[in-house]
């Protein structure tokens, strides 16, 4: 508990929360504006919340990633640059390192997930949405983007704590964000399913049909994939014990 707090301190210059902030404010005035530009008819308030969470889903895939890379770059750059591994390690325990800075992001992420749910709730009364709540799927939603958020941090931060070049995570994310709104547009290619980057979209309890001889899009909720959420947990199990592994024999 000691090192956790002594990493929060570390941190408070740096301003991490700044990201965080940034972030929820991006996903949420770009979906704010959208419904501003193209509001509801009547027909569509019977599925507003379904529109909602694929509306959120797409958001998320577009800028969480490379977030999350900075996020990681941000709070490991602090040792990284001033060489400081060899003296920190006398006083602390590397596993203890590891474990705390993903601990602190951790909480960021809890936090931005629990405002993108509240969201979805108070706008969907303030647009008048008659479509009943649909509980198991908003709650699947907020359940998959903690799970994804956290998988890609936990990578992100690997390769922050591991790679030499701090560059190189950060064009990671990037190249990771490009990946999964590809596979967004493409559904059908079982790219979506190898990169984790692309499962924003694959976990999404939400579908779209778009009628083109009316015009009208259709949005309806599909069986919760589960599978696939198990999946997620095993990648970001998996990547949390191989980058903790690869830290702890680190040379410094």
């Amino acid at each position: 508990m000691i090192h956790f707090f002594a990493e929060w301190k570390k941190i408070h210059r740096r301003k991490l929360w700044l990201l965080y902030v940034v972030a929820i404010l991006i996903i949420l005035l770009w979906n704010t504006a959208t419904l501003l530009r193209n509001p509801f008819s009547e027909q569509e308030t019977l599925t507003g919340y379904n529109y909602l969470i694929l509306s959120l889903s797409l958001v998320n895939q577009m800028f969480l990633p490379v977030i999350l890379a900075a996020c990681a770059s941000r709070i490991c750059d602090i040792e990284a640059k001033g060489d400081t591994w060899k003296l920190l390690f006398t006083m602390q325990s590397r596993s203890s390192l590891f474990k705390n800075k993903i601990f602190i992001n951790v909480t960021y992420i809890l936090a931005m997930n629990l405002i993108q749910y509240t969201f979805v709730l108070v706008i969907g009364q303030i647009i008048h949405v008659t479509q009943p709540v649909p509980w198991s799927s908003l709650n699947f939603m907020f359940l998959g983007f903690f799970c994804i958020d956290t998988a890609l941090y936990i990578l992100q931060q690997s390769l922050s704590l591991l790679m030499k070049n701090p560059l190189m995570p950060l064009f990671i994310g990037l190249f990771g964000t490009f990946i999964g709104i590809f596979t967004a547009f493409f559904p059908d290619l079982p790219l979506r399913f190898l990169f984790p980057w692309g499962y924003y979209i694959t976990l999404c309890p939400v579908n779209l049909h778009y009628d083109k001889a009316s015009e009208t899009a259709l949005y309806y909720l599909i069986d919760l994939p589960w599978p696939w959420l198990a999946i997620l947990m095993v990648f970001g199990i998996a990547v949390y014990l191989t980058g903790k592994h690869l830290f702890l024999k680190k040379e410094v």
